[in-house]
């Protein structure tokens, strides 16, 4: 699974300082469903450490 998920609505995320892996990495959404408006904003990434991700970080949309 993720090592992080972020859904709409989110705001001002830091995440830092982690070991992620094995499994997703950091993901954000999925966002936009059915055609609804999906916010996020502001999420700062540093000093993560990725190991055995399938991706560092995805944004998943339905668009």
């Amino acid at each position: 699974d993720d090592c992080v998920s972020i859904q709409t609505g989110c705001s001002n995320i830091r995440i830092h300082d982690i070991n992620c892996g094995p499994g997703h990495g950091i993901s954000i959404g999925g966002l936009g469903r059915d055609n609804t408006k999906a916010c996020v904003s502001n999420i700062t990434v540093r000093d993560v450490v990725m190991q055995s991700t399938m991706t560092a970080v995805r944004i998943k949309t339905w668009q």
